[in-house]
């Protein structure tokens, strides 16, 4: 009987190394990135198509606004304005000027009558003695009448020479005076700076 003897030369590692990566897996993935890149292209499509549809919309709205403002502007520039209320704002824009003009005026002269008044009562008080009274004055701008009473006649010449002294009656000159006396009443007298006006009684 013959003896038979094996030698086994096989290794393993003679063996071709095993890949991670085989085909199939490479078919698979390529098949999924494909899928993923489709429905990326379907939806950015999709988002472009409706973004252009807004666009469109509004372009078209924006045109119908630039139409009503063209029509608007057409209207405003054909419209003319009432004749009538023109010259209604005009004479109440002159009547007001007018009103405005005439209020300065009076407050000037009320400033200046009040003024003028206060120097010459002043100038007045410092005139006065115990014999003469006055009972009315009136003054129109540079134009003084003066009426009053005295008890001594001599008092009355001598109280106008000191009005000749004050500072609002400096360099007037009295045009007439007159004097009466009632029975059982003081002497009576007007003096005016104007000869035009009659002095009243």
């Amino acid at each position: 009987m013959s003896q038979k003897l094996r030698v086994n030369l096989f290794d393993k590692s003679l063996l071709p190394k095993q890949l991670r990566l085989s085909f199939q897996r490479l078919a698979v993935g390529s098949g999924a990135l494909l899928l993923l890149f489709v429905v990326a292209i379907a939806l950015a499509w999709q988002s472009v198509n409706s973004l252009q549809a807004d666009k469109a919309q509004l372009t078209s709205t924006k045109r119908q606004f630039d139409q009503q403002k063209q029509q608007l502007e057409m209207q405003l520039a054909a419209r003319k304005p009432d004749a009538k209320l023109v010259d209604t704002v005009e004479l109440k824009g002159q009547q007001l000027e007018l009103k405005r003009l005439l209020l300065k005026e009076l407050s000037q002269r009320e400033a200046l009558t009040s003024q003028g008044y206060s120097l010459l009562l002043t100038d007045l008080a410092r005139v006065a003695d115990n014999s003469i009274w006055l009972s009315r004055i009136r003054v129109n701008e540079d134009k003084y009448v003066f009426e009053g009473f005295s008890v001594d006649p001599n008092g009355v010449p001598q109280w106008v020479e000191r009005l000749r002294t004050t500072e609002t009656l400096k360099g007037h000159a009295f045009a007439a005076m007159t004097m009466s006396r009632g029975e059982g009443q003081p002497l009576g007298f007007t003096l005016t700076s104007d000869a035009t006006e009659e002095p009243q009684p």
